[in-house]
């Protein structure tokens, strides 16, 4: 996929196409697709000129390692069943966890993570199971404070421009 820059951030990268609705279907038959930033979650169209394929994800996960301590959102605080592991990619909308905790698809989490020992830990009010293989864990988040939502992207922000040099 070709290098894009979203117009309201001006971050340049590769960004993933998501048709939703049938404006989207039709004007793709043109070769104009619509495309979410990684970083500013801004929605926008641009022709391409070639054919692309409907990716699985809106966003790409960078890779990062963060401890992380996620529990099950029905246990409560004092039941203590709280479970470690390491966040092994990242984006606005998910992450992946390394852990040997026993998890169903389907499951509503809630998880802290803390990227540096100099940080407060970013806290998840609610993520859902996704995906379950060979000890990852594949969440989507559903309920995320907007500040919590800022620190992210704050972290995304660093992250990503290393990962699209590096390409």
């Amino acid at each position: 996929m070709s290098i894009l820059s979203c117009p309201a951030c001006g971050l340049r990268g590769e960004q993933n196409p998501s048709r939703g609705n049938l404006s989207d279907v039709l004007l793709s038959g043109l070769t104009i697709y619509p495309f979410r930033c990684q970083l500013c979650a801004d929605r926008f169209r641009t022709f391409l000129g070639r054919r692309t394929p409907n990716p699985r994800r809106s966003f790409d996960r960078v890779e990062v390692s963060f401890p992380v301590w996620f529990k099950s959102r029905r246990s409560s605080i004092s039941s203590g069943l709280g479970y470690e592991g390491v966040i092994d990619n990242l984006s606005i909308r998910g992450c992946r966890i390394r852990s040997t905790a026993p998890m169903r698809i389907g499951s509503r989490l809630e998880l802290e993570f803390q990227y540096s020992d100099n940080s407060f830990p970013v806290t998840i009010e609610e993520a859902v199971v996704r995906s379950i293989a060979g000890g990852a864990i594949g969440l989507r988040f559903t309920k995320l404070h907007r500040s919590e939502e800022r620190r992210i992207r704050q972290l995304i922000d660093v992250w990503l421009p290393e990962l699209l040099h590096s390409v």
